[in-house]
């Protein structure tokens, strides 16, 4: 029997997943302080995925946390590792497990936390079955106080996220970005026990051209086309959207008469199971060097 993405939540008339907001359910599990961040991902949403992909006592990766929200998967059976660039962030996630031993005495025994660039971390040949994160946005982080998608004011200052860091995909260029990430899809793919999945949660959005007018940029399309050139297979059938609640400058841009992203996407990329002609150890063609 085929297993069914969230179930239990009701769709729009697009098959769009809405999801509820999460903001008591946070204030249970996490500090004010994370719940403030400006770009933490819906608990459901990763509660859902998890169940989704995994089982219990499986191996869940992030390998750009955040404010750490996949720590949920350690409330349902799963050990989860954390990685992040922020030592700022890494002090909330540590908050964070403090809050949820309160709910599970001895939960933070299934969670791990690093502070690092993920690129000097991965990979970690079959180390996890499942990774599930959201790939920050090219130069995200570079305007203190603003939106990079709006350039309106934020409440939340995105120039304190991180200390600038050569391998802070956050604040390169869309050249570079797009370089660095599928080199993080490479690692990802090295890090997963064959079999495995990735799951990306990635939100298109509109960008003014020169001439003008306002494109819609694919970051979705592009995500899942650069892990399949790293050797992930993806099946349509494992691409969800669901409705996202968007911000005050949703609003302001409908009021302007822009067009708007409503959908973020949810896509389950999976590394096939290892073959004779295919080891383990292999992947786009390119060894896998154990670290130490």
């Amino acid at each position: 029997m085929k297993k069914e993405f969230a179930p239990e939540y009701s769709r729009t008339d697009e098959g769009w997943i809405r999801f509820p907001s999460d903001a008591d359910y946070r204030k249970v599990m996490f500090p004010d302080e994370v719940n403030k961040h400006a770009a933490k991902a819906n608990v459901y949403l990763i509660q859902a995925c998890i169940e989704y992909v995994s089982q219990l006592g499986q191996m869940l990766l992030d390998p750009m946390s955040g404010t750490g929200t996949l720590m949920v998967g350690a409330l349902i059976g799963r050990t989860v590792f954390n990685i992040e660039i922020s030592d700022k962030f890494i002090a909330l996630q540590q908050e964070a497990i403090k809050k949820l031993e309160e709910i599970a005495p001895g939960i933070s025994n299934n969670i791990s936390l690093i502070c690092a660039p993920c690129q000097t971390i991965l990979p970690i040949p079959d180390f996890a079955d499942h990774i599930i994160f959201s790939p920050p946005y090219a130069g995200i982080m570079k305007s203190k106080g603003k939106d990079k998608l709006t350039l309106e004011k934020t409440d939340y200052d995105m120039a304190e996220y991180t200390y600038t860091h050569p391998l802070n995909i956050g604040l390169m260029n869309d050249f570079l970005w797009s370089q660095q990430m599928e080199g993080v899809y490479r690692k990802c793919f090295a890090t997963l026990k064959p079999g495995g999945t990735m799951t990306i949660v990635v939100k298109d959005h509109y960008e003014k051209q020169k001439d003008g007018v306002r494109k819609r940029i694919q970051l979705s399309q592009a995500a899942v086309d650069a892990s399949v050139r790293v050797g992930f297979v993806q099946n349509p059938d494992e691409w969800f959207k669901w409705l996202a609640p968007g911000s005050v400058y949703t609003h302001i841009y409908r009021a302007r008469g822009w067009e708007v992203v409503d959908d973020e996407d949810i896509v389950v990329l999976r590394k096939p199971e290892a073959t004779a002609e295919v080891p383990a150890y292999q992947y786009a063609g390119e060894p896998v060097l154990a670290t130490a």
